[in-house]
């Protein structure tokens, strides 16, 4: 290597150190700052507030939440309301459909002029488990300093929406949009959210046709930060925040989140304390002058049907019309076959030989997949507790990922090693010639989420092909070196960014990203120009030598796991996760506990309706089932129609109905409306649940939250006997006698469940 290559080197990794800098959230703004300006400190006091403890639907401190924010939004001088109403989960789903009472919160500030309206939406509901600090308390908080520090005469109408369960089905969301008028008309939503408790807030999703909307974004935002390519590959895969039901409504947006310390998401570590201030603060710049912008412009016109392609770079969020995404991928493989054709006439290489380099170049990018995918399941086996993480992410992974960083680099120095006698020229374009073939390929099946692949491949063979003109080791290096920079920012800067997402998944995005980096960059490790083919018979000595760095790169990966494995010890601030429930048969007095396991118990079905249970004895507590009465039994043209009704015992926030496997309805309803004339596209024509004049897509029950009274519920059944199972369901696992937690362990979803079966 040159001292113009090492050089080189030195200058890409420090570009990448100022990429990921410039990705990280701001220093927070102090208590002290202008009233006009967003302060991370001042809205840290609110979320101090909201999450002294956890505040699932129907629990008393959701309740004191609920009554704080509406008292605050009220001292700022808003028209605020609370939205009632019955939210049901708007997903596909087969088994029991969470539905229930929603109370959002709605708070309005009425523009002088309005084209339509601007919504800040959060939701205030936390899971059982944790008080909800960041999920999604620091969304709540974003919205009450934005609130404070909007300036008046706005022009469009601004409406604050704080949802009401989101965590049990996104059903305050649903509630809203099909029951409230101001979810009708032009409305441009900004959603805040979180998956973690630190890191830079993303942009990670946007509604379609939104161009100009996106081009609002990277002009108005402070701290802009999104990636078309995350939108796409979220697009094929389950997401759900409160934005689907939003999108699915017509509603223009953007969906916003940071994701960084996924350990602690939903657990009771989800507390102020662990809060990041800077991701805190960068949500709120980024909310605060985005609804400054969308409350001056003209709603109407941020729709154009078109898409367009975003990433960002430093300093900047670069956009373009998605339809150029494939002439670019499509000009950047053909530049990679000039480059090609080039060491090809000069001697260097040849087609076969280069095609063959580009599939075998495949294999470490495999290999670096399929490493992120097993790092995790690895660990695991060395410490069986990782595997009862939620996120699939230790509480400190730096190490682990330095670790599978490492390996990669060791992956792609094998595959070098193995295939030298192909020479460096020849791997160096084969390994180009994958990266266009697979950023073509990802514009035509994953429409914008191509560039980070394109860009870096168009670039590299720019710099190669002036490489391979210029005379001079020196000059050469310093073209390589220019046209690596774009790789750099972007395939460095997603291999280290994607980690975020957890060890798990991010694993598996970020090494593959990070081995097409090593690639591309090879050809500086050994001489900035291609070598001639004589200058490719390497003597036995460098052939040794060549070793080393490989030998290196295992021990470094062991030393940093084993590093790794001392640093991220369990103690009583990084406790174990586990998932602990309680069921009681009411009729028998029969108890279980019942741990989340691969190896179920006999009982998992009867206690749990569920075959994942590990189970074992516990005591019977003093809890009671609801009350099941029939009140009408009909049977005529081969169908029988039982209509019951379902008395919750107040002692618990949810209750619900099963339909015991073997029998199942034709149709069911639920009291509140009318029953909907007939199912909804794509539900079951064998049966259903209907409440508030709605057929839910089930025939096997419902888990109702925070339920009003009683429920009168509609069965359509075959003639013959039905087994129904009636329970209510509480997170207080103290109510059980017995119960000691174990020091030094949480439970991530404590749920305990009494039932008692009725044959009818």
């Amino acid at each position: 290597m040159t001292r113009t290559a090492l050089a080189g080197l030195v200058a890409l990794a420090a570009l990448l150190a100022v990429t990921l800098l410039d990705l990280a959230p701001p220093a927070p703004s102090a208590a002290g700052a202008p009233a006009t300006a967003f302060s991370a400190t001042r809205a840290h006091e609110h979320v101090r507030a909201i999450a002294r403890a956890p505040h699932p639907t129907g629990s008393a401190e959701h309740t004191r939440v609920r009554e704080h924010l509406v008292a605050k939004l009220r001292e700022l001088g808003l028209d605020v309301r609370v939205q009632e109403g019955v939210g049901v989960l708007p997903l596909r789903h087969d088994g029991v459909i969470p539905m229930g009472t929603m109370r959002n919160i709605v708070a309005t500030r009425p523009g002088g002029d309005p084209t339509g309206r601007v919504i800040l939406a959060a939701h205030y509901d936390s899971v059982p488990a944790g008080p909800g600090a960041s999920d999604d308390g620091a969304g709540v908080a974003t919205i009450l300093e934005v609130a404070r520090a909007l300036p008046a005469g706005l022009r469009n109408d601004v409406v604050l929406l704080i949802t009401d369960g989101e965590e049990q089905g996104l059903l305050g969301a649903e509630a809203f949009v099909r029951q409230d008028p101001l979810a009708k008309g032009t409305v441009v939503v900004l959603n805040n959210e979180a998956r973690g408790i630190r890191g830079a807030v993303q942009m990670f999703r946007a509604s379609p046709g939104s161009a100009p909307l996106i081009d609002l974004y990277g002009s108005a935002a402070p701290h802009a930060s999104a990636d078309s390519a995350f939108a796409a590959l979220l697009s094929v895969l389950p997401n759900n925040t409160d934005f689907h039901v939003f999108d699915e409504a017509g509603w223009l947006g953007l969906d916003s989140a940071f994701i960084g310390g996924g350990a602690y998401y939903h657990t009771p570590l989800d507390d102020p304390a662990h809060l990041d201030l800077g991701s805190l603060q960068m949500m709120g710049d980024n909310a605060l002058a985005l609804t400054r912008a969308l409350a001056g412009a003209d709603l109407a016109t941020l729709r154009s049907g078109s898409e367009s392609v975003y990433f960002t770079v430093p300093g900047a969020l670069v956009r373009y019309p998605l339809w150029l995404e494939i002439p670019i991928a499509a000009g950047a493989l053909a530049l990679a076959a000039a480059l090609v054709w080039t060491l090809r006439r000069r001697g260097q290489t040849s087609l076969p030989r280069t095609a063959a380099a580009a599939g075998l170049a495949l294999l470490p990018v495999l290999g670096a997949a399929g490493a992120g995918f097993a790092v995790m399941p690895v660990l695991s086996l060395i410490r069986p507790e990782y595997g009862e993480m939620l996120t699939g992410d230790p509480y400190r992974p730096w190490f682990y990922q330095a670790a599978l960083l490492v390996f990669t680099v060791g992956i792609v120095l094998a595959w070098r090693l193995a295939l030298r006698r192909l020479g460096l020229a020849t791997l160096a374009a084969g390994a180009l010639l994958l990266l266009a073939v697979l950023g073509l390929a990802s514009a035509v099946l994953l429409p914008g989420g191509s560039h980070t692949l394109t860009w870096s491949a168009l670039f590299a063979a720019l710099g190669l092909l002036v490489s391979a003109r210029l005379r001079g080791d020196g000059w050469a290096a310093v073209a390589l070196i220019l046209g690596l920079a774009p790789a750099t920012i972007l395939l460095g800067a997603t291999a280290v960014t994607a980690l975020d997402v957890g060890l798990g998944l991010g694993g598996m995005i970020a090494a593959p990203h990070f081995a097409l980096l090593v690639m591309l960059l090879l050809p500086l490790s050994e001489r900035s120009r291609p070598r001639t083919p004589a200058e490719q018979a390497e003597p036995p000595r460098t052939r040794r030598r060549a070793v080393l760095p490989l030998l290196t790169a295992v021990a470094l990966t062991a030393g940093l796991v084993v590093t790794g494995l001392y640093v991220d010890r369990f103690d009583a601030a990084h406790p174990r996760q586990t998932r602990l429930a309680y069921a009681m048969d009411a009729a028998t007095g029969q108890a279980v506990w019942g741990a989340r396991s691969e190896s179920a118990g006999a009982d998992s079905e009867r206690f749990f309706a569920d075959d994942g249970w590990a189970t074992r004895p516990a005591q019977a507590a003093g809890l009671r089932a609801p009350e099941l009465s029939v009140a009408k039994d009909e049977t005529a043209g081969g169908r029988r129609t039982l209509t019951l009704r379902l008395k919750p015992t107040g002692e618990a926030p949810i209750t619900g109905l099963r339909i015991v496997p073997g029998e199942g309805p034709a149709g069911a309803t639920g009291t509140g409306s009318p029953a909907a004339p007939a199912a909804a596209p794509g539900t079951s024509s064998n049966g259903s649940i209907t409440v508030n004049g709605r057929r839910l897509s089930t025939s096997v029950g419902f888990a109702y939250h925070a339920p009003p009274g009683t429920l009168e519920v509609t069965l359509v059944l075959p003639p013959g006997p039905a087994r129904i199972r009636a329970f209510e369901q509480s997170h207080d696992l103290s109510v059980v006698p017995g119960h000691t937690p174990v020091p030094g362990t949480i439970s991530m979803s404590p749920l305990a469940t009494v039932f008692q079966v009725h044959t009818l």
